[in-house]
């Protein structure tokens, strides 16, 4: 959790700065042994923070690692309709790249 708060002040303080990347983007493994919980909270502060300062905030995430039960209600409309792509390998045609898992 230090490391996705530090994360997050980096590119709220860099947002203004010329060539500065306005994305942050961070892999599941930041929430590796952390309580659901917390990872609920730290995903709505994100969403929050990247809609009030204008930066993208981009998490991979497997959807049984989402804490869907431990959301607020609004968040979890937010975290829904901010899901962009979803990867699945339910038909021959999944996966990523071309690569079955």
């Amino acid at each position: 959790m230090k490391v996705f708060c530090y994360d997050l002040m980096l590119v709220n303080l860099q947002k203004n700065k010329p060539f500065s990347p306005d994305v942050l983007i961070q892999d599941s493994n930041i929430f590796n042994g952390v309580d659901e919980r917390q990872v609920a909270k730290a995903l709505e502060l994100a969403i929050k923070e990247s809609d009030e300062n204008g930066f993208q905030y981009i998490v991979t995430l497997n959807s049984d690692q989402v804490p869907r039960n431990d959301f607020s209600e609004d968040a979890m409309a937010q975290f829904e309709d901010a899901i962009k792509v979803k990867f699945t390998d339910a038909m021959d045609d999944g996966g990523l790249l071309g690569i079955r898992f």
